[in-house]
């Protein structure tokens, strides 16, 4: 007989008493470890809360001010400090799409955001106290190493907001341009006008105001666009509107007193063409009209070929100019000007010497250089010399020129570029003595009153402003308060004080001959 043996494998093996009643051991052990920690963890938090009952949790904080600890009443206070500052946050609104990336940063106050001081402290003392927090959230207040930052809330004026966008509006808007005429071969062509855009301030308000609930720190914001298209009205009739406008011809003219030139110019199609416009009739039409507007560009752009700072006086150009336009052509003299010089004071110089160089009073240098000590002048040093316009400011009158030469004491008229008169006279005296430079008749009394020397002066002709209320200028031989005549003996040798003294004959002609504006070169 053959004897057999039974093999078990191990799954058969069944496990040993001992070995399962430790393992059960250890469960419990764990079991009952891990209730005694949740039990003293539950007990340390409702301290805590306890501990908290009155106050914010620890390391609560909002707009980056640690609140913690704190009362309702002090947490209130401090968020109320903070809502008037401005600093508390910004709305950044960035336009990504326009070169540069730029973006403009707006202060809460004035992006219309008000910090919501009584919702924010909801939210600050809720932190933690929400129903249904879990322990270990709660927990994790207690010890957690990083703070809880609570979003503030903010209530938002739509007006402000709104205000603060058409601001940036106005740097970013791109308004349409409108087809407009040109000039292609000489010939009269439509330009077609081409879009713009405008920032959608509604669209934009939406946004901003969806999301000024939950803003915090700052709140970025993308510029949002809409297209802007131009009126593009039917064409085909305005070429002979415009050529009527444009077949017209102004010619101005401006003479330099300073170097007696006259400057002249034309204009004409090429000049009219940017004054002509396109406008949309109501039954879809266009018609061309010139826009008196575009006029002072065009005066403006031939100013920058005089040099010499020299320009016109734009406006008042500008009115003559449209005047001769409107009327079909015509001829315009214009006034032009010069500007205000500085000198750098040179060894010796004195403002009498300067005034001299310059041809401008001292009177008038002085009042320019208020708070200068000119009885102590440096070398180096600036001076500020007015316009050549305060001594002539009016249109020159046309072929009439006095000449006064002091060294010969003589007074020179001339019409047309000929000689008209040469008489003697009397000017200042060396302690007043009478300004160089080129003037103007400024002014006409036929018997003016002297306050300051109590005479008379027949046929007077304001000539210069010599500083203050004192003008001097062309004059009979002054008449004393008892009928006698000064200087009667001293016509040709220095006299006055400053002006410029003539015979009885002579200074009644030379009265009724010039008028307001006639140029006069002192020598």
């Amino acid at each position: 007989m053959t004897a057999h043996s039974t093999y078990q494998t191990p799954e058969t093996i069944a496990p040993a008493p001992q070995q399962t009643l430790l393992w059960v051991g250890v469960f419990l052990l764990l079991l009952a470890l891990g209730a005694a920690l949740f039990f003293c963890a539950w007990v340390f938090n409702q301290r805590m809360q306890g501990f908290y009952r009155d106050r914010v949790y620890p390391h609560v904080s909002s707009l980056n001010l640690d609140l913690g600890g704190l009362t309702r009443q002090e947490a209130e206070q401090v968020l109320v400090a903070a809502a008037m500052r401005t600093d508390t946050g910004a709305l950044i609104l960035h336009d990504d799409a326009s070169p540069g990336a730029r973006q403009w940063k707006l202060p809460w106050t004035e992006a219309g955001f008000t910090l919501n001081v009584a919702g924010t402290l909801e939210d600050v003392w809720a932190a933690g106290r929400a129903k249904g927090t879990p322990l270990k959230e709660q927990l994790r207040l207690w010890f957690r190493p990083q703070v809880w930052e609570v979003a503030p809330r903010f209530t938002l004026d739509l007006a402000q907001t709104r205000t603060a966008l058409e601001q940036v509006a106005a740097e970013v808007s791109v308004p349409p341009v409108e087809p407009r005429l040109g000039l292609e071969n000489g010939t009269i062509i439509v330009i077609p006008g081409t879009p713009g855009r405008v920032l959608d301030t509604t669209a934009l308000l939406g946004q901003i105001q969806t999301q000024s609930s939950s803003a915090a720190g700052e709140m970025r914001i993308a510029l949002l666009y809409r297209d802007v298209f131009p009126v593009e009205p039917d064409t085909t009739k305005v070429q002979a509107q415009a050529e009527v406008l444009l077949n017209r011809q102004v010619t101005i003219s401006a003479f330099d007193v300073l170097t007696e030139q006259t400057l002249n110019w034309t204009l004409g199609r090429e000049d009219f063409v940017p004054w002509l416009r396109l406008v949309a009739r109501e039954d879809g039409t266009a018609a061309v009209e010139a826009n008196p507007e575009a006029v002072p560009e065009t005066l403006k752009a031939l100013a920058t070929q005089l040099g010499d700072g020299r320009g016109f006086r734009i406006e008042e150009a500008a009115g003559q100019v449209w005047d001769a336009y409107a009327e079909g052509g015509g001829h315009v003299v214009a006034y032009l000007t010069h500007p205000e010089r500085l000198y750098t004071v040179q060894s010796g110089d004195t403002v009498g010497r300067i005034a001299a160089r310059l041809g401008m009073p001292p009177g008038l240098i002085m009042e320019a250089n208020r708070g200068v000590d000119l009885d102590r002048l440096w070398v180096g040093q600036q001076l500020t010399i007015p316009s050549q316009d305060v001594l002539t400011p009016y249109l020159p009158v046309p072929g009439k020129k006095i000449v006064v030469s002091i060294p010969e004491q003589r007074v020179r008229v001339y019409q047309n570029g000929g000689l008209l008169w040469d008489w003697t006279t009397s000017t200042g005296i060396k302690d007043s003595p009478t300004a160089t430079g080129i003037f103007q008749i400024i002014s006409k009394e036929e018997n003016a009153y002297a306050s300051q020397w109590d005479l008379w002066m027949p046929y007077f002709m304001g000539v210069y402003v010599a500083g203050g209320n004192v003008v001097n200028g062309f004059h009979e031989l002054p008449i004393l308060q008892s009928g006698q005549r000064l200087w009667a003996g001293n016509l040709g040798s220095p006299a006055s004080f400053g002006c410029i003294i003539l015979g009885i004959p002579e200074a009644e002609t030379l009265y009724n001959w010039a008028e307001i504006g006639v140029v006069v070169v002192i020598q």
